[in-house]
């Protein structure tokens, strides 16, 4: 990839899904606060680990919205969405599924004109894989 970047977003150990949720919210924020102030604007490719979470709260469904806005993204990978994380995450417009519609929390031309450069993944392995084919 030239001119490009990939950001890992992954929780290892969690003492409450509360902190695990505030450290993954500060970290998403941070990588793309720095892509703002970066001036080669570089296209990042960020991955976010969410196996260890079965729910997630309006806050990170917010930051996930703005990543979803940010024109350095190419990439938001989800991975590891558990049903009841992925029921959400549609529920709010940020996935989409084919017999499922978001319920108007996020704009509609930001999902439209970003829908797709949401992708899951099972595993971190399996996104970084689909970075580089070869």
């Amino acid at each position: 990839m030239k001119n490009a970047k990939v950001c890992i977003i992954k929780t290892d150990e969690l003492t409450t899904v509360k902190e695990g949720l505030a450290q993954m919210k500060t970290a998403i924020i941070e990588c793309i606060t720095v892509d703002e102030k970066d001036p080669k604007n570089l296209d990042t490719f960020l991955l976010v680990d969410l196996s260890l979470f079965n729910i997630i709260n309006s806050s990170v469904i917010g930051v996930l919205g703005s990543v979803l806005m940010n024109p350095n993204i190419r990439l938001l990978g989800l991975c590891g969405v558990q049903p009841p994380v992925e029921d959400m995450l549609v529920r709010f417009g940020l996935l989409s599924k084919a017999d499922s519609r978001g319920c108007g929390f996020v704009m509609p031309e930001v999902l439209k004109n970003n829908i797709e450069k949401v992708v899951t993944f099972d595993t971190i392995e399996q996104g970084l894989s689909c970075l580089n084919p070869t």
